[in-house]
Formats: structure tokens, C-alpha cells, sequence
């Protein structure tokens, strides 16, 4: 995915030197693979009005290029700005980090509009900036501004994603809180003792995912995926895009959110969303109840960190999907796979485009070095009774799908583990109360106290003050009048 350049400045004075960008750029074979040039004056004739359109053509754009001459340009009645200043206080507005190259047509500034010095003013007290006479010196000023940008961004780089400095991050935009999170999670699981280190010297010396150099630090891609408090602000790609949808085609969405953050909070919201959007059956077996997930959360955590580590970061604008049928569950994820590795021998084998992600995966115990991702996923989906998952390339993307039971979730009871029962009778639930609930929820029954009463052979009182238990443990809900009350399980 190419980086997108918003050319701006004013159309009829600067006409020569807005289609030389796009010139230069499309000439040059690096800069035609890296970049795309948006110009108004290429845009179809459209319905919707010139400043809604190119502002929204600003909002996808990554560098915004200003070429500035001696015209401000006619203002409009809602804000008293021209269309050049209001492209660029719009970018600068939305993407505060972004680049922005700043190109200025002569020296003479009693030449130019009033507006136009004021805006300059501005302009030059917050950016660097070039300065031109003539169209030729322009363009050979561009390209060496590109070229040099093109270095400086590491964008034609072979350093992986993960490994690459961020340009504009700084250290603030590092939460340190993220990073005493994951510490501690880890110590956890190694059942180690907590790190005395500074935060800082335990990313620079021992993570090793920022550099430090002159007492400056520089930012990798991977401390922000992790450890950012805005990682969409830098790397936009990152994002999970997930969704419940009615049937099992994408023709009707129940419910969708757009998940962002530092990865471990996605992974939360991910499995927050996962559990609200898919079914809990329960069963009472003997004098135990079980409850039983449509799927085992491990499975789709599991193949969530995989897509979110071997993931290509490098395709721009393009999310991981999750998909939510009532048949089945589909993790999407941008990049085919490497060269070498095929879907038939995935199984033992570890190859991954951001090693870095991995290395962090692996010190939490999120994620092994020795290729058993998929294994894993099949293990889990064989012992609780559903099939073994498909792995598959669609297009550009490699998709992992998933089978639930439909309307055989109550077969899965027998592969339940143990921790998953609840003894009844350790809950203080007499024998009466037991029997209810399994013919509540095992027969779908819905009692009043008057069949309770009946049925058990003890008051209505007794009655009520059973399902009184039942309501407070949260296994049943009442409905009705007082006089008419009906029970049933949840």
C-alpha cells in the first residue's frame, strides 16, 4: 500500500508546480512504488461540494505537501480562510505527528496578498521549509526533498516493520503503565521476581525496542504496537475490525466495533467482544452445573496473536477482521504467507516477517518458538469435540476459520473441564432446588411457586423462599406479577 501525498496551494497560480509533483513522482520508479499523488484537478466531476471533497481527500492522505506562492485565494463566508489554509489547518488538526514538507515560491514578501504573509508567518515559525524561483528549480528541489525524506523515514528500508523507527515518535507517546502491566504479567508466569530496572533501561537494554542515542530516543514500530498510548496515530493499519453478524453471510451486522490500543487492551476488548457475541449454554449434570462456550476462548485468542504477529504491516489500510457467523468464526489477516512456507507443512515450522512482536509474545508465554501455533489450534478445537479449523489464502490475506456446534452445543458438555463444574450442593442448594434447575435449564421448564409447591409437596412460602436462593445466586430471573410470578433459568 502506497503512502499518500495531498498536494495543496493555489490552483491557478501554482498550476505548473502542483502537476510537476505529480511529474516527478509517477517518472520516478522508487517514488512511483512508495507514493500516490492526490490532485484536485484529477478528481470526476461529483455532486458533492469541492470543500467537502478535498477535505476528505485530506483525511486519507499520510504527507501533506504545501506549495505556497504570492495569491492567498478567495475566502469563504463560513470561516474567512482560503482553501489552502484550510487544507492544511485541517491535516495539522487531524494528524499532529504527520509529515508535512512545506515549499515557498520566492523572497519578496511585500509581493504577497497580506493574507498570505500572515499565513506564511504561521507556517514558517512551526515547519522547515525550501524555497524556490523558478518551476525547474522546484522540481529539482522536490525530488531531492523526496529522496531525502525517503531515507530519512526508512520507507524503501528492508529493516522488518517491526524493527523500523518510527520518525515522529517520541517518548512521550510511550505509556509506561503499559509497560509495568506487562512486566508484572510476566513475572507472573515465569514465577520470577519483579524487575528493579527503570522502565527505560528495560526497553532500551533488555527489550531492546527503543534505541537511545545522544540522550535522544528513537522509537521502534513494535514499542508502539505494544506499548503506545495512541499506536493508530503512527501506524494506522493497526486496528482490529470485528463483527457479529445475523446468519451466516455478511448481509446483516448485529453488533461491530473498531478496536484500537496497545495490543494487550485489544486483546481484552477482543475477548469482551467475543463473549457477549457468542453463546453460553448451561447444563446440570448429576448435582453440578456447567456452563459451555460455543467456542473455547483459548482457540480464538490463540489465532488472534498469531494474525496480529505474522500479520504485513507493511499493507496500509487494511485491518485484521474478525467475522462472527452463527456457523462459524473467520480471524482475517493482511499478508499472504512468507515464501517457503505453504498451508500443507504450516504445522512445525517458524517464520515470521516481525520477529520482534514474536520475541515479546514469547515473554508473556503467549506464543512459542517452535512453529505450534496451528497445532495448538486443532488440539484445542479436537478435544472440545468441533472439528479441526481451516487455514487458508484469500487473495491477499491469510484466513483461519473456525466451526461451532450450531444446535448440538449441549454434546460439548463432555469436553468441559472439571474446574468448569459447579458443585450445587457446595452452594448450599437442596435437593428440591437442584431437581428445578435441571428441568429449568436441561428441559427449558418455566415453574411459578404454585407448580413448585405441587411438585415438591411443601408450601408456597418454602416455595418462594427457594427461588429467592435461585434468584440471588443468579441462576434464575423472575417474571410476572407477585400474584402470577414465573421463574425461569438464565
Amino acid at each position: 500500500m502506497k503512502y499518500r501525498i495531498f498536494v495543496s496551494g493555489n490552483q491557478k497560480e501554482l498550476k505548473k508546480e502542483r502537476l510537476s509533483v505529480r511529474e516527478i513522482i509517477r517518472e520516478h520508479p522508487t517514488l512511483n512504488n512508495v507514493f500516490d499523488v492526490f490532485l484536485f484537478e484529477e478528481l470526476p466531476a461529483k455532486s458533492k461540494s469541492p470543500v467537502s471533497t478535498y477535505l476528505e481527500e485530506v483525511a486519507k492522505s499520510d504527507i501533506y505537501l504545501g506549495i505556497f506562492g504570492y495569491k492567498y485565494g478567495e475566502k469563504t463566508r463560513k470561516d474567512n480562510l482560503s482553501g489552502t489554509e484550510r487544507e492544511y489547518r485541517y491535516f495539522t488538526e487531524l494528524y499532529p505527528k504527520k509529515d508535512i514538507l512545506i515549499f515557498i515560491k520566492g523572497k519578496d514578501a511585500t509581493k504577497r496578498d497580506e493574507d498570505m504573509q500572515h499565513f506564511l508567518q504561521d507556517i514558517k515559525s512551526r515547519h522547515t521549509y525550501v524555497r524556490f524561483t523558478t518551476n525547474e528549480d522546484f522540481k529539482t528541489k522536490l525530488l531531492k526533498t523526496i529522496i531525502s525524506y525517503l531515507d530519512e523515514a526508512r520507507l524503501v528500508s528492508k529493516t522488518p516493520f517491526d524493527e523500523g523507527f518510527c520518525r515522529n515518535a517520541e517518548y512521550t507517546d510511550i505509556n509506561e503503565e503499559e509497560v509495568k502491566d506487562f512486566l508484572e504479567n510476566r513475572t507472573i508466569k515465569h514465577k520470577v521476581d519483579i524487575s528493579k530496572i527503570s522502565i527505560k533501561d528495560v526497553l532500551v537494554n533488555r527489550i531492546k525496542i527503543i534505541g537511545e542515542e545522544n540522550g535522544n530516543f528513537k522509537i521502534t514500530n513494535a514499542a508502539l504496537l505494544f506499548f503506545g498510548r495512541n499506536p493508530s496515530e503512527f501506524i494506522p493499519q493497526h486496528e482490529i475490525r470485528i463483527a457479529r453478524f445475523r446468519g451466516s453471510t455478511r448481509t446483516e451486522s448485529i453488533d461491530v466495533q473498531e478496536i484500537n490500543g496497545p495490543i494487550y487492551k485489544m486483546l481484552e476488548e477482543v475477548e469482551s467482544f467475543f463473549k457477549r457475541n457468542t453463546r453460553l449454554a448451561s447444563k446440570i449434570v448429576e448435582f453440578k452445573r456447567v456452563e459451555i462456550p460455543e467456542y473455547p476462548y483459548e482457540v480464538i485468542r490463540e489465532a488472534v496473536i498469531n494474525a496480529i504477529a505474522h500479520r504485513d504491516y507493511n499493507i496500509r489500510e487494511a485491518p485484521i477482521m474478525i467475522s462472527i457467523f452463527d456457523d462459524r468464526i473467520e480471524i482475517s489477516s493482511p499478508g499472504k504467507l512468507l515464501p517457503g512456507l505453504s498451508i500443507k507443512d504450516l504445522e512445525g515450522k517458524h517464520a515470521t516477517r516481525n520477529r520482534i512482536l514474536c520475541d515479546i509474545f514469547n515473554r508473556t508465554l503467549d506464543m512459542e518458538r517452535f512453529g505450534t501455533g496451528i497445532s495448538k489450534m486443532k488440539l484445542f478445537m479436537k478435544n472440545y469435540g468441533l472439528s479441526e479449523p481451516e487455514f487458508m489464502e484469500e487473495g491477499n490475506f491469510f484466513v483461519v476459520k473456525f466451526y461451532g456446534p450450531q444446535d448440538k452445543i449441549l454434546d460439548l458438555v463432555s469436553n468441559i473441564p472439571e474446574e468448569r463444574y459447579v458443585s450445587l450442593r457446595e452452594l448450599g442448594l437442596n435437593e428440591r432446588q437442584i431437581e428445578a434447575l435441571r428441568l429449568m435449564i436441561n428441559e427449558k421448564k418455566i415453574l411459578s411457586n404454585k407448580e413448585y409447591a405441587k411438585m415438591f409437596n411443601v408450601t408456597r412460602k418454602t416455595a418462594f423462599r427457594d427461588f429467592k436462593k435461585l434468584e440471588k445466586l443468579g441462576y434464575v430471573k423472575a417474571e410476572g406479577t407477585t400474584r402470577d410470578k414465573r421463574y425461569r433459568a438464565i
